[in-house]
């Protein structure tokens, strides 16, 4: 291979012209040094060698002593071994970072690398070496590693669960790492979750929603927060996460994640909500949820330009159950009435308990008297059917008014009021029957 002509003028330069040579070591180096090792107490350290640690040149000696006298012992003893395994293996670098006491008593951190002139036979008879000042580098490394540990204490100082999202391109997202309390938390280690998608933590389904919600945060470029129930290692559990996006520039590349459990909370929420809307003997809802349905109903009813039947309903031969067996069995018979009620309209209906011994049920989407007949009769016939409880055997029969929305009324008093009064008269002819109120009225 020839060499480069101009590397062959550098070298002639150099051999020839000493300012070459000089202004190559003060300039780019921070010293450089000539070791005798056959009379190793002879050392020639370069004017910027000394100038780097605050000494005066002029008032240093070529001695290696010197220096061995400033630098760091424990140092000084990295520095002799791996002197005398380059020595004795022209294949093992001399190569270390050293501190050198400056001489306001600061510290100097250098990186010394040194190559052994060798004779014919091999033996390393000189030392030339270079000096790099690395102490801003090492400054830096610092305060770093000080930055790294403060925020080590925070991540996992904080008894809010957090992890760290990788934004990979849109709707695709990985663990970074999660800390303590979201380890403890969730039950899913550092080695669970770092590289993992949503989607292959926690599968297709959830993953795609989980990764829908971090989408919404890169796209909004502001925190986001939202509650999932999520089923971890820990158990099902509910959480209130708070997504805050991280920079470069205009750009979102991290997402940090700080999830609280709320579990207790919200499970606190639902049966308080249960409990003000829901029947506490037959968990059907109560008369408050049942207006505010047929309320919904009445709207939503108008909007489409369809129609909906409500019916009132009432047990016949209740109280001679209560009379009879106790209020045990009254409650039982109540239950599995509600029961039969609710197995005999659709999910999208919805069966009440007003009170006693009195339900409403709003059928929706009926399309003619046939069909709200046809249903109604399969309510009257499974109400009808004989209860088994221990050695007691009930019957009860029912009174069924009915009132069509908006034939019978335009809202829900008047439709409630209508389908009772329709009720009632069937109590008084006979009891055991249904009827329409536009039977009445027509």
């Amino acid at each position: 291979m020839v060499e480069n002509y101009l590397k062959c003028e550098l070298y002639d330069l150099v051999k020839n012209d000493s300012a070459i040579f000089e202004f190559i070591q003060s300039g780019s180096l921070d010293g450089i040094w000539y070791w005798d090792l056959e009379q190793p107490e002879n050392e020639w350290m370069s004017p910027k060698f000394w100038e780097t640690l605050g000494y005066n040149p002029e008032e240093k000696k070529h001695l290696s002593s010197e220096w061995q006298d400033i630098i760091h012992q424990e140092d000084l003893k990295l520095a002799t071994e791996n002197f005398y395994k380059h020595c004795e293996n022209s294949d093992y670098p001399y190569d270390q970072i050293v501190r050198f006491e400056h001489k306001d008593g600061s510290t100097v951190w250098i990186r010394c690398r040194g190559l052994a002139i060798r004779d014919e036979s091999g033996k390393a008879k000189r030392m030339l070496g270079a000096h790099t000042d690395i102490t801003d580098l090492k400054k830096v490394e610092s305060n770093l590693f000080r930055l790294t540990r403060e925020y080590e204490k925070v991540f996992n100082g904080t008894q809010d669960a957090m992890f760290l999202m990788k934004v990979l391109s849109p709707n695709r997202f990985r663990f970074v790492r999660n800390n303590l309390a979201h380890q403890n938390k969730t039950g899913l280690q550092l080695e669970d979750i770092r590289d993992k998608t949503p989607e292959d933590l926690l599968g297709e389904e959830v993953g795609r929603i989980v990764s829908e919600n971090y989408q919404t945060c890169v796209d909004k470029k502001t925190s986001v927060t939202y509650e999932e129930e999520l089923v971890l290692p820990a158990g099902k559990r509910i959480w209130q996460t708070t997504l805050t996006p991280i920079f470069e520039g205009k750009t979102v590349i991290n997402i940090v994640g700080s999830a609280t459990d709320i579990t207790e909370q919200k499970l606190l929420e639902r049966e308080l909500e249960k409990q003000a809307n829901y029947d506490k003997l037959t968990d059907l809802p109560n008369r408050k949820l049942f207006f505010e349905r047929l309320e919904r109903m009445i709207v939503e009813t108008e909007r489409d330009q369809k129609q909906f039947a409500l019916l009132f309903v009432d047990l016949d031969g209740f109280k001679n159950i209560n009379d009879q067996y106790g209020h045990r069995a009254g409650d039982d018979v109540l239950i599995t009435v509600g029961k039969r009620l609710t197995e005999s309209v659709r999910k999208s209906d919805t069966v009440a308990r007003m009170g006693g011994d009195e339900f409403t049920i709003i059928l929706r989407d009926t399309h003619d008297r046939d069909s709200i007949e046809k249903v109604v009769r399969k309510i009257h016939q499974r109400v009808k059917e004989a209860m088994r409880f221990g050695d007691c055997v009930c019957h009860v029969d029912s009174s069924i008014g009915i009132a069509v929305y908006s034939d019978d009324g335009l809202d829900s008093e008047t439709l409630l009021k209508n389908a009772d009064e329709m009720m009632y008269k069937i109590k008084h002819s006979g009891k055991g029957s249904y009827r329409f109120f536009s039977d009445v009225t027509s």
